[in-house]
C-alpha cells in the first residue's frame, strides 16, 4: 500500500495546493490564503448495548474497546458525543456527562439533554454550557430513559487519555444504547485561535 508522509513543520505563508502538517493537525490550502484543517477523526461507537455499573460516580460511557478511552497528544481538539440511556432509576434524579482520564486539559462544551420515559417522545430539553464536569445535564424527573448530545473543545496541554463518562443521580444498572458515539478531531496546536482566511 502506498502512503504519503508529511514532515512536521511550523506553518508559514500559505501556498495554493499545499498539504501541510504541524505535528498536531493536517492542513490543505485549496486557494491562496485559505488554509483549512483536514479532519482526521477518532471515533468510538457502540454496536451493542452496554450496561453500566450501578453507582453514582462518573464511569466510562463506552466499553468497546474495553477501556473506552482515547490517547491524545498536546493540541486543541473539537469533539462531539451523543448517547442514549435506558433502565435508569424511576426515582427523581438526573444524569450527567464528564471527561476523565490522565491528560491535562481544559474543556468547553455545550450539552442538550432530556430525561423521559420514552427516548423517541418529544420533550423539553435542558441546555447547559460547561467548563468543568457537570453532574446534572438532564434535569431531574421520574423518567427512566435519556438522550444527550454534547459538542465542544478540549485543549490538551499534557498528553494522556481522555475518557467520556456518564454519572447517574441515583445508582442503577442503566444501559447505554446502540449507536451512542464519541468522536474527536485535532484542529491545531494548544494556542490556535484561527485557521483560514479570517481577518
Amino acid at each position: 500500500m502506498s502512503k504519503i508522509v508529511l514532515t512536521s513543520d511550523p506553518l508559514s505563508t500559505t501556498t495554493a495546493g499545499a498539504l501541510e502538517y504541524d505535528g498536531v493537525a493536517l492542513y490543505a490550502t485549496p486557494t491562496a490564503s485559505q488554509r483549512g484543517v483536514i479532519m482526521a477523526e477518532q471515533i468510538i461507537l457502540l454496536q451493542a448495548a452496554y450496561t453500566l455499573t450501578s453507582q453514582t460516580a462518573a464511569q466510562k460511557l463506552f466499553n468497546t474497546p474495553t477501556n473506552g478511552q482515547v490517547t491524545l497528544t498536546a493540541g486543541t481538539y473539537e469533539f462531539e458525543c451523543a448517547y442514549s440511556l435506558t433502565a435508569m432509576s424511576a426515582t427523581g434524579a438526573a444524569y450527567g456527562f464528564a471527561l476523565g482520564g490522565t491528560a491535562t486539559f481544559t474543556q468547553f462544551y455545550t450539552t442538550i439533554a432530556k430525561k423521559d420515559s420514552s427516548l423517541s417522545t418529544a420533550a423539553s430539553a435542558n441546555i447547559t454550557f460547561n467548563t468543568a464536569a457537570n453532574t446534572n445535564i438532564s434535569g431531574s424527573n421520574t423518567g427512566t430513559g435519556g438522550i444527550a448530545n454534547i459538542s465542544g473543545i478540549i485543549n490538551v496541554s499534557a498528553s494522556g487519555t481522555i475518557i467520556p463518562q456518564v454519572s447517574l443521580g441515583i445508582a442503577a444498572a442503566a444501559v447505554v444504547g446502540i449507536g451512542s458515539y464519541f468522536r474527536i478531531r485535532p484542529i491545531g496546536n494548544t494556542t490556535v485561535t484561527s485557521v483560514g482566511n479570517w481577518s
